[in-house]
C-alpha cells in the first residue's frame, strides 16, 4: 500500500507520516524524495532544495535564484524548476513501485492517482495551533509564526495548483482529512491505519 500526506505548515504532518511509517514498518519519503531525485538526475541536491515545493511563475523564484547561485535569465530558470518538478514525480513513481509506502507532500496524491493501492491523506490544524507548534519548532515569536506559516502555505498551494490544476487542501481530493489539532499525532496515526484496514 501506498499511503500520501498533504499537509498545511505546522500540522504536525511530517511527524504523523514519519510515526505512522514506524508503526507499519514502511518507508517513509520527505526530504528523501529530495535526495533520490538528485541521485537520480542531472541536478544537485542545492538545485532540488531550492525548487522543492516553492511557487511556481516565471516571475517569482526562491531568493536563492537572484543571489548569484545560477547565472541564467528569468525564463532559462522558469524552465529549469519545469525540469527539476518532473524530474521530482518520476522519483515519486520510482519509489513507489518498490512497495509499501508513505510520501509527504510533492504533489504525491495527484502524481500516483491512478494506482488502485494508495490511501490519499490531507492533515490539517487550526490557525492557532500551528502557530504554537511553529513557534516551539523554530523558536518564533507568534508574529513571525504566523508569517511563515502563511509563506510556506501560499508555496505549497501555488505548486500543487500548478502541476495537478487543482485546489490544496480541497477535500474532495482525499479519501481522509485529519485536524491533527484535535487528534494528536497518536490519534492521527489511529484514525489513518483504521482507513488503510479497509483498503486492504
Amino acid at each position: 500500500m501506498i499511503i500520501t500526506v498533504g499537509r498545511q505548515h505546522g500540522s504536525n504532518g511530517r511527524d504523523i507520516a514519519r510515526a505512522l511509517a514506524e508503526e507499519l514498518g514502511y518507508t517513509c519519503y520527505d526530504k528523501e524524495i529530495v535526495d533520490h531525485a538528485a541521485e537520480d538526475s542531472c541536478f544537485s541536491k542545492e538545485i532540488f532544495d531550492s525548487n522543492d515545493e516553492k511557487r511556481v511563475s516565471p516571475y517569482i523564484f526562491p531568493t536563492s535564484h537572484y543571489m548569484g547561485m545560477y547565472d541564467m535569465g528569468i525564463h532559462e530558470s522558469f524552465r529549469l524548476s519545469m525540469q527539476v518538478a518532473s524530474a521530482q514525480f518520476d522519483t515519486i513513481r520510482k519509489l513507489a513501485d518498490k512497495g509499501n509506502g508513505i510520501f509527504v507532500g510533492r504533489c504525491a496524491d495527484y502524481i500516483l492517482r491512478n494506482r488502485k493501492d494508495v490511501l490519499k491523506v490531507f492533515i490539517m490544524a487550526d490557525e492557532d495551533f500551528r502557530i504554537q507548534t511553529i513557534m516551539k519548532r523554530k523558536d518564533l515569536n507568534a508574529d513571525q509564526a504566523k508569517k511563515l506559516i502563511k509563506e510556506v502555505d501560499k508555496d505549497r498551494s501555488s505548486y500543487y495548483k500548478y502541476y495537478t490544476d487543482q485546489i490544496w487542501g480541497d477535500a474532495k481530493n482525499f479519501d481522509v482529512c485529519i485536524n491533527s489539532g484535535r487528534l494528536g499525532v497518536d490519534g492521527s496515526v489511529k484514525v489513518i491505519k483504521a482507513c488503510l484496514e479497509t483498503l486492504k
